[in-house]
């Protein structure tokens, strides 16, 4: 299981890191966790990636868990339709 470790700052200027990441996660196989322990914000364009990440572990029988996000970003997910664990 892969483990990704988010950046006080998640915007469209790390999205190509985020990409790289949630690749390499894929790659690892179907099971992953992003921590937000970090995350102060947030925009759609990180929203984007981890749907698309989510789905692809899902096709492949796994799942990406999404942990300590603050009320602000849980919200935030969640209105992008971002299945998270709060």
């Amino acid at each position: 299981m892969k483990a990704i470790k988010l950046p006080e700052e998640l915007g469209i200027k790390k999205a190509r890191w985020l990409y790289g990441e949630a690749r390499k996660a894929v790659e690892a196989g179907p099971d992953c966790v992003m921590d937000f322990a970090k995350v102060r914000r947030i925009d759609c364009s990180v929203a984007q990636i981890i749907l698309a990440l989510q789905r692809e572990c899902a096709r492949q029988g796994g799942n990406c868990s999404l942990r300590n996000a603050n009320e602000t970003t849980s919200r935030l997910l969640a209105y992008a339709g971002v299945k998270h664990d709060g």
